[in-house]
């Protein structure tokens, strides 16, 4: 048997995946907040400081929570009992997690950058811009599925439904004697 967490260690490692998650979910509603906020802006300035500030919570709030998110979840599972591959609940947040941060790196990182870029070139007119109206819609989506993604990986946190993987049993077959 491999290295297992102490307890007082476990607690602790739960609480900072827990912050991470909280931070990162907070992080993913401030997105959809500031989103639906600049779509909305009254002049250029307005709209380049409200996608500065969006720049700054992903980077701040959701990359790293993210990741530290994603790296607390495999110690938890690794060194306790939990495991990584016993379980459906645990195996299910793992991919959407993952699933999450590359659709992130993906996508909504370009997104981001795509309109503010636009926005710092054409400053208010940006608003009128098709391609900048696309993104802006597409980073809202990927903020709303952020959202709802955490709150479905919460809710298997705390219902752990699907049961055990079970380890598929080979059965071999009797030899011909001869």
């Amino acid at each position: 048997m491999g290295y297992k967490l102490s307890i007082k260690k476990k607690q602790a490692i739960v609480i900072l995946h827990v912050l991470a998650v909280v931070c990162w979910l907070g992080g993913a509603m401030v997105m959809l907040l500031l989103g639906t906020h600049m779509l909305k802006a009254e002049n250029g300035e307005q709209l380049y400081y409200t996608l500065d500030n969006m720049h700054l919570i992903d980077v701040v709030f959701i990359r790293y929570t993210a990741l530290a998110a994603l790296l607390t979840g495999i110690i938890l599972s690794v060194w306790t009992n939990w495991g990584l591959f016993k379980h459906y609940w645990i195996l299910t947040k793992l991919i959407l997690t993952l699933m999450l941060i590359g659709f992130g790196i993906e996508f909504m990182g370009d997104w981001l950058s795509q309109i503010v870029r636009i926005a710092k070139q054409e400053r208010f007119l940006a608003l009128s811009d098709t391609a900048f109206r696309n993104a802006s819609y597409s980073l809202i989506g990927g903020a709303i599925a952020n959202i709802v993604s955490l709150i479905f990986m919460t809710a298997l946190s705390y219902f752990k439904p699907f049961g055990k993987i079970k380890a598929k049993v080979r059965k071999s077959k009797p030899q011909a004697s001869g």
